[in-house]
């Protein structure tokens, strides 16, 4: 993700504002937005719609209601690929939709389909596609305090759709001439074929405007959140202060260069072009900072044990939706010709169902209230991803550690290879020796943090030694010998021999 390219200002806002840079952003790509809605939706709809008008039923229309998340997914697309200066067009979203519809889709349309934050949470899907533990602890933290609204977002769009669903249809309710004589009812209340489909394509209608601006809306606050918990406004400032304050070394090279070059041998132009060429230890900390590995991000590790034998659940599971269909066919129950014909058993299950969740969910709150319940969960380390700005997360090290010192050992990259080496040593060593560590430690506090819970053992006297060269190289700018990088690197493969010879 580059940043320098989005056509929005990042910056911290509250998740209305935020909202209201959605809205933007539907007006800003109204129309090219509504056709990739029309693209993958028009055709579907208009078969469901189709079969609800021959059946005389709303199912149909419920499949499509139902199957919402798998529509939105590339309004989503369109929009954050347009906001980074990259608009896609319909060809290539379609040859791209195995790549970004289907991560995370199973549990969008199944068990999380109900989610009143699906809007914001479907980003992290989408977009990161990251999945299990790691998918649910960014879910932690990008839902963490203050709120982001994603909630009441979805209900007030919800309502839109509801109210400009009615609205339309009164409208169409109004135009119709007076001869006809056509009560309120016979368009609200009764379900012929005709009003079946103009309710749906009333309903339809008002999708194409609500869909693509409640994308737009989710969209916005996951950036605003983002902003806020990664100092995105941050890290663009400083890399536009970095290009500036180097624009303004280039000029004031050139016009020095320009007044002392009648004075100077053509021999010695070389000389005075390299005070220029040169970066200065305030524009690496400012590279530093700005760049996309400083993310001072936590990830939490939670273990919970899952029965694998559900033998007993199943069979449970079957009998009592045996018996909920068993009822669908009621001999002594008189015929409903309504579309939505629920049996009665299914209808008392969900309500008792709510009812004893809300039952238990109001013990629970008084509990917790009064105090009666004990903390019986224990204090988990939590492990940092990041350690002075390195990324020590497993997806993002490299798998041959030989081979990444070497490509920046022949680069001539000495502080690379270092951090490659640096990275790799962090997440082997605090995996085996988890310590709590605090958003934002430095090498030396991760060092002396180590060293406080477990002692001086070989690992850590190893990470002593790394993290003193790395120092060198990184802050004193007194880059080690090749050969010294080569050696940390050999010690730490055979770190595993030399702890069992030590032991």
């Amino acid at each position: 993700m580059e940043l320098e390219k989005a056509s929005a200002r990042l910056a911290p806002r509250s998740p209305w504002q935020a909202a209201d840079l959605g809205t933007q952003f539907y007006r800003h790509w109204a129309g090219s937005i509504t056709r990739v809605w029309l693209l993958f939706t028009a055709v579907p709809y208009a078969l469901l719609l189709t079969m609800a008008a021959l059946n005389n039923s709303l199912w149909p229309l419920f499949i499509f209601w139902w199957l919402k998340p798998l529509w939105e997914r590339p309004l989503l697309a369109f929009y954050s690929h347009a906001l980074f200066g990259e608009t896609l067009t319909l060809k290539a979203l379609l040859k791209r939709w195995r790549h970004y519809a289907l991560p995370g889709l199973a549990g969008q349309l199944t068990w999380r389909r109900l989610s009143p934050i699906r809007s914001f949470n479907a980003c992290v899907w989408q977009l990161e596609q990251v999945k299990g533990d790691t998918a649910s602890q960014r879910l932690k933290v990008l839902n963490s305090y203050p709120s982001n609204r994603a909630g009441m977002l979805t209900l007030l769009v919800l309502h839109l759709e509801q109210f400009m669903t009615l609205g339309l249809m009164a409208l169409l309710y109004m135009l119709v001439p007076w001869q006809f004589n056509l009560e309120l009812s016979d368009w609200f209340y009764d379900q012929s074929a005709l009003q079946l489909v103009i309710s749906g394509l009333c309903f339809y209608l008002v999708l194409c405007v609500t869909e693509p601006l409640y994308v737009a809306c989710g969209f916005a606050l996951y950036l605003n959140k983002r902003t806020w918990l990664e100092g995105w406004d941050l890290q663009l400032g400083l890399s536009r202060l970095g290009k500036r304050r180097q624009a303004a070394r280039n000029v004031i090279g050139a016009l020095l260069l320009v007044v002392l070059l009648p004075f100077t041998k053509p021999a010695s132009a070389a000389s005075a072009q390299s005070p220029t060429t040169g970066k200065t230890e305030q524009q690496q900390v400012i590279e530093l900072l700005a760049s996309p590995d400083f993310m001072p991000l936590q990830e939490k590790t939670e273990r919970q044990w899952i029965n694998q034998d559900d033998s007993e659940s199943e069979s449970l599971m079957e009998k009592i939706w045996r018996f909920l269909f068993d009822n669908l066919d009621d001999e002594n129950a008189e015929t409903n010709s309504t579309p939505l014909n629920i049996p009665d058993a299914l209808l008392w299950t969900i309500f008792w169902a709510l009812f004893i969740a809300l039952a238990l969910w109001l013990i629970l709150k008084v509990a917790n209230q009064f105090g009666l319940r004990g903390h019986s969960t224990r204090n988990r380390t939590v492990i940092p991803t990041h350690v002075a700005g390195l990324d020590i997360r497993k997806r993002n090290l490299p798998k041959n550690l030989d081979r990444a010192v070497e490509q920046a050992l022949k680069a001539g990259d000495i502080r690379g290879a270092l951090a490659v080496l640096m990275r790799t040593s962090l997440a082997g060593i605090l995996a085996r020796h988890p310590v709590p560590l605090a958003a934002g430690s430095t090498e030396q506090q991760c060092l002396r943090t180590l060293q406080e819970h477990h002692g001086d053992s070989l690992p850590i006297a190893y990470l002593q030694r790394l993290t003193q060269a790395w120092i060198t190289t990184a802050w004193a700018h007194r880059p080690v010998s090749a050969e010294q990088v080569r050696t940390l690197t050999q010690h730490w493969q055979q770190m595993d021999r030399l702890e069992a010879n030590h032991a």
